[in-house]
């Protein structure tokens, strides 16, 4: 993970932002998500989405981005807890990283980062909504300790509940216990 840089992404980032998850849903929802989601993903979360996103959030740690050089390789969002589960103040909301970056560390630094956010806001109890088939994304949270909390609901995107594609919750009733956060310091 040599070389990575983690910062605030800024207005200006948007469009890099939503490059990276249009990239990383291609590669990672192809087969889990209906092909009408996958083909109007670009219009519901493109550049203007993010821009709307970023410029409500203004600098601060709810969307940092991953650098490698000059190459976006990944972000991660975070906030207030969209969704009231008892004991879970904080929500990451997504976290995505390139294909061809994935398994080098970059998603945990980049989560790690949030987290410390998170905290930051006395919002210790932190949830994260995935999608039941990711089995790639499951195992990514339980190996940070992410406790399955046995909630699931139907996928809704752009107003419209997918009942065949199902979220799964997992979450860390207390942030500051992660072990991945001692692991990693801030370095920003």
């Amino acid at each position: 993970m040599s070389g990575v840089v983690i910062r605030p992404a800024e207005r200006r980032d948007a469009g890099t932002v939503a490059q990276v998850q249009w990239r990383t849903w291609q590669s990672t929802y192809l087969g889990m998500l209906p092909h009408e989601v996958l083909i109007g993903f670009a219009e519901a979360q493109g550049t203007e989405f993010w821009e709307r996103v970023l410029a409500e959030v203004g600098g601060t740690d709810a969307v940092l981005i991953a650098e490698l050089g000059e190459d976006a390789v990944g972000f991660v969002s975070s906030g207030p807890i969209r969704q009231r589960i008892p004991g879970y103040a904080g929500e990451f909301y997504a976290l995505y990283v390139v294909p061809e970056a994935q398994g080098c560390g970059i998603g945990t630094a980049l989560i790690a980062h949030a987290a410390r956010a998170l905290i930051r806001q006395r919002w210790v109890g932190a949830a994260v909504w995935v999608l039941e088939d990711n089995h790639f994304g499951r195992r990514f949270y339980e190996r940070l300790g992410g406790l399955p909390l046995g909630m699931a609901k139907n996928l809704a995107y752009r107003g419209v509940s997918y009942p065949e594609v199902r979220e799964i919750a997992y979450g860390w009733p207390d942030l500051r216990r992660a072990r991945w956060l001692v692991d990693e310091p801030d370095r920003r």
